[in-house]
């Protein structure tokens, strides 16, 4: 809904959406804000809809243009230097979001931006920020907390942040449940005729209609479009981005089985490919077989067999360790599976899409409540930042006294 209706907000976009003294916010410069915004996930399930994010914004405007008014009758300037520096920190930091620069410039183009126009949004909320708080050091420098707020402050609210819960280190291993030896040597005889098919002149697409079990994919000649790296199975990815294009692979083995794959184009980090997929099926018996091995680690370990020893030698996950966690953060049925556990102890298998997971727990860091010393500092500066937002938001209100104030509903809203 926010997103559809831009196009009713953007038809009015020059005209003025308030004054603030002698200064003018534009239209352009609120639609702009927004569009920054819009692409934040927790806006728009706070906003849904456009003119309750343009309040918003044009409020956070309005206490922008104010604070700058006040900081220049108080003498209070930002140097340029100071303002490249945090845009080039921001930039960076929004970067490292992307797995590379060239996914990072990939996103801009998405979103119909360039890196001047982000440079452009984060000078005007740098030097914003910067006056903001050079004029928040100055006049609120007196804030301070007595040591008996502190205490009341927590004596009322323990129970809710003083709490913290049991965590547990968690690590695994994974049976990844493959065909039968024999089941492995048919599908693979069957992807060796189809490849020698190609090799002697057969056409893939009709080919890979005829013989692809990959049903994705079977009808559109085999296409798999661009793949990027990361996107697929790593045995996978391995073969085929050695691959030079038009060069057809030998079948190439993964979990759901042979691929013969014939890559039509490549990049840096894609490659546009398509292939004739020979599924071997996993029968009830392959099941059975990883599940009493499943056991069987089970078992030694209870006999005192090292952990990671086993893991190394059985786990098909390229990791071991899961990480620590919070026992009420975890989904069920890993919730109840690893509350059961003790220390050094090894789950039952359990049945995954992928295949048997096997939990280990590492460590148990039972909960506690953490004392007022523990909490001290923290409450501190919890209680001054409500005390700081407080007079600050008093501070708007005696500017908006001071300094002449007016806004203007968007044209739409009138049509």
């Amino acid at each position: 809904m926010l997103i559809i209706l831009f196009a009713l907000l953007t038809a009015h976009a020059d005209q003025v959406a308030a004054y603030v003294g002698d200064d003018v916010i534009l239209e352009s410069e609120v639609m702009e804000k927004m569009y920054f915004l819009a692409n934040d996930p927790r806006i728009r399930e706070m906003f849904q809809e456009p003119e309750e994010l343009r309040e918003y914004v044009l409020d956070e405007l309005i206490s922008q243009r104010l604070v700058l008014i006040e900081a220049e009758q108080e003498s209070i300037a930002v140097s340029t230097r100071e303002i490249n520096e945090a845009v080039e920190w921001q930039i960076e930091k929004v970067k490292e979001q992307y797995p590379s620069e060239a996914d990072f410039f990939k996103a801009l183009e998405k979103q119909g931006l360039t890196v001047d126009d982000l440079r452009r949004n984060y000078e005007r909320s740098a030097k914003t920020q910067l006056t903001m708080e050079r004029l928040i050091q100055k006049k609120f420098s007196d804030i301070t907390i007595s040591p008996i707020a502190v205490k009341r402050f927590y004596e009322e609210h323990k129970d809710s942040i003083a709490v913290r819960p049991g965590r547990v280190k968690l690590s695994h291993i994974l049976l990844v449940i493959r065909p039968s030896e024999d089941a492995l040597k048919k599908g693979f005889n069957k992807a060796l005729d189809v490849y020698k098919l190609l090799l002697a002149g057969g056409d893939f697409s009709v080919l890979a209609e005829e013989f692809s079990d990959d049903e994705n994919s079977k009808y559109k000649g085999g296409m798999l479009g661009k793949i990027k790296k990361g996107e697929t199975l790593e045995e996978f990815e391995a073969a085929v981005f050695d691959l030079k294009p038009g060069v057809v692979s030998q079948p190439i083995p993964t979990r759901f089985g042979y691929h013969i794959v014939e890559v039509l184009n490549k990049g840096k980090d894609w490659v546009l490919a398509r292939q004739i997929l020979i599924k071997v099926g996993i029968t009830r018996a392959d099941t059975l077989r990883y599940q009493r091995l499943g056991e069987r680690l089970c078992e030694l370990v209870r006999q005192g067999v090292d952990f990671d020893s086993l893991a190394k030698e059985y786990s098909n996950a390229a990791e071991i360790d899961i990480g620590e966690f919070y026992v009420n953060q975890l989904s069920p049925p890993l919730d109840s599976i690893v509350e059961n556990l003790q220390e050094g102890e090894l789950s039952q298998p359990i049945l995954t899409p992928i295949g048997y997971h096997l939990i280990y727990l590492k460590e148990k860091i039972p909960g506690k409540t953490l004392t007022f010393e523990d909490m001290r500092e923290y409450i501190m500066k919890y209680l001054q930042d409500q005390e700081l937002q407080k007079r600050f938001a008093k501070l708007i209100d005696e500017l908006k006294e001071k300094v002449f104030v007016k806004k203007f509903l968007n044209l739409s809203q009138k049509e």
